[in-house]
């Protein structure tokens, strides 16, 4: 019984976040862009880019003492926010943040959760 109480949670919190993020993607969509797949695509690029960028800008301020460094949650929000795969490419060119679990983990879920937004918001038809 208590197995259930937590996939029942589990599931509603992924629920709340599909729609969030299905919301967000819809607002973006139908303020800016005329034609969704478009917006898509830059949305995707422009994201993965930023990610990309703060990994970048992150190694270099490692490697000065006492330098003011991006937050990690900063950049799991923009992994989350669709620049996982950005992210996930930094982490291999510029060596960093790859001893990390929260980064080894959360990344890639990250990836897998925008693909499934996605998928749902283009198939299912959120976005119109």
């Amino acid at each position: 019984m208590h197995m259930g109480v937590d996939n029942t949670i589990i599931d509603g919190v992924f629920k709340v976040i599909v729609n969030l993020i299905s919301t967000i993607m819809n607002a973006i969509i139908s303020a800016l862009f005329v034609n969704k797949y478009i917006a898509i695509v830059i949305y995707f690029i422009l994201v993965n880019l930023l990610a990309i960028f703060l990994m970048k800008k992150d190694k270099k301020l490692a490697k000065i003492p006492d330098a003011r460094r991006i937050r990690e949650s900063t950049l799991l929000i923009v992994a989350f926010a669709g620049g996982g795969i950005g992210e996930y490419y930094a982490m291999y060119k510029y060596k960093h943040k790859t001893l990390h679990q929260k980064f080894l983990v959360g990344v890639p879920l990250s990836i897998l959760l925008y693909f499934l937004v996605l998928s749902y918001t283009l198939f299912v038809g959120i976005v119109a």
